[in-house]
């Protein structure tokens, strides 16, 4: 049975997207044949680039600018799958025109232009999400569930992992004006899922995990190792912090092999989520816990649905119940408030941002 067939909410979306981009395959493409939402339109800077990637990808029509779409009235649902530093400028566009908006992380070059932004769902019809994916899958959840119920004991330790090659000098991910560098691409994963732990597992958690509820991410030290083209861009970022009591180690590197691990070790023993962030490449959950006899691991095997697909699930049906999520937005702006903070501490300037009210 297909997570369509699970799943599947009340009236598809009509999805407007905005770039031609990599990233739109999973996050909206693919995850959309899924679900059975619509690919309503697309627009890109080049517009016969929009037309061919219409073609190619089953989207119903192309615009000539992202103005059109945004100003499409039959929209559903804007995507904005632009490079980074344009994230905050075309979210803020569509709320202005009332419109919902999904867009990729990071939602904001810096946390000023995040609170530009934020500031739009005071009085917008519409609403954002920032596209963390991950904290839609089964596997997440599961995660929660079992440090919440104790089984591995008190939380002693978290560490998450967030790296991978380097894309190549040309990706707009090492352009310091686009908002590139690890920390802004990969390691916002990092943070966010720290503190989506911290505020999952709380001292009300039936097995006593150990966090206090609702615990403070805080930052303890913070080492980069800058781009060499450009040294105001970070390569690797490897961050200490604690979260409550905990301590909690980031990792992120986009010079580096892939590796996208998450693990919560505890007094008695330890949950790995080894891709957390792709699960349909690698569906695992993993329990090692320590008892008389030794070790004894567990597998878990939670699928190949992406989790993109759960995400545009739960996106369709927030928008088709009006829920305007300030939770999710919270957290977003902490974990942008923490990126800002690590860059601060490495001697690092914050990524420009364009939006200025």
């Amino acid at each position: 049975m297909t997570a369509q067939a699970e799943h599947a909410p009340h009236r598809a979306l009509r999805i407007g997207a905005l770039g031609a981009s990599r990233i739109a395959d999973l996050s909206i493409i693919e995850a959309a044949a899924e679900t059975g939402d619509e690919l309503a339109v697309v627009a890109a800077r080049d517009p016969e680039r929009a037309r061919q990637y219409a073609r190619e990808k089953g989207f119903t029509a192309a615009a000539e600018t992202y103005e059109q779409v945004i100003a499409d009235d039959s929209l559903d649902l804007i995507y904005v799958g632009l490079p980074n530093g344009l994230h905050a400028e075309w979210t803020a566009r569509a709320l202005d025109a009332g419109r919902n908006v999904l867009v990729e992380k990071p939602f904001a070059a810096n946390l000023a232009e995040f609170d530009r932004v934020a500031a739009r769902l005071e009085h917008s019809t519409g609403w954002a999400w920032e596209a963390f994916h991950y904290a839609d899958h089964p596997g997440v959840h599961r995660l929660i569930d079992l440090v919440r119920s104790g089984a591995i004991g008190e939380v002693r330790a978290i560490d998450v992992h967030m790296e991978m090659p380097d894309p190549g000098a040309d990706d707009p991910r090492w352009n310091f004006d686009l908002a590139g560098g690890t920390l802004m691409d990969l390691g916002c994963y990092a943070i966010h899922a720290l503190l989506l732990l911290g505020d999952a597992v709380g001292d009300d958690a039936p097995g006593g995990a150990g966090l206090p509820a609702g615990a403070e991410l805080t930052l303890e030290t913070a080492h980069v190792q800058p781009y060499a083209p450009d040294a105001r861009l970070d390569a690797t970022v490897v961050a200490e912090l604690r979260l409550g009591g905990v301590p909690a180690t980031i990792r992120t590197s986009m010079e580096s092999d892939w590796n996208f691990g998450l693990r919560v070790t505890g007094s008695l023993g330890e949950v790995v989520l080894p891709n957390f962030v792709k699960p349909q490449e690698d569906g695992r959950l993993i329990v090692r816990t320590t008892t008389g006899a030794g070790v004894e691991e567990r597998v878990e095997a939670l699928g190949s649905v992406s989790s993109y697909t759960y995400q545009l699930q739960r996106i369709r049906a927030a928008v088709r119940s009006g829920e305007r999520g300030a939770a999710g937005i919270a957290r977003s702006r902490r974990t942008m408030a923490l990126i800002d903070e690590i860059y601060t501490a490495t001697g690092l300037p914050l990524r420009p941002g364009r939006l200025t009210d």
